[in-house]
């Protein structure tokens, strides 16, 4: 495992948190890749453009946000990140309680690393 990427990816993973956290839609369309593909628990999915639309309208909101166990497994120009995320959302003026295993994938594009694709699994209870 490179521990640069790993660093790197774990630094911007705490980037995307905050963003999230803050509402950032600037911060967050940094991050993001032209051709994400951001898949949700309940089995919709968003490309960049529709879901900075729902975090710059309030449709979702982030309350909190806790990523844990988080490994990453780097494939060179491409790189893994495998984490646990509990967070309290709002979406669409209902309270969800978030406890999920993700899977992001980020990229190089530009020389810098952008989240690409994005899917969570549902921890049952």
């Amino acid at each position: 495992m490179n521990t640069d990427t790993t660093s790197q990816l774990l630094a911007k993973e705490k980037q995307r948190g905050e963003a999230l956290l803050g509402s950032d839609i600037n911060a967050l369309s940094e991050l993001l890749s032209e051709r994400l593909v951001f898949a949700h628990a309940n089995a919709t999915y968003e490309d960049k453009a529709s879901l900075l639309k729902k975090m710059g309208s309030g449709t979702i909101v982030y309350k909190t946000l806790d990523v844990t166990e988080q490994k990453v497994i780097d494939l060179g120009e491409t790189a893994l990140l495998i984490s646990r995320l509990t967070a309290d959302v709002t979406v669409g003026g209902q309270p969800r309680a978030i406890d999920n295993w993700t899977l992001s994938v980020w990229t190089r594009e530009d020389g810098d690393w952008r989240l690409v694709a994005y899917q969570p699994t549902g921890i049952p209870k």
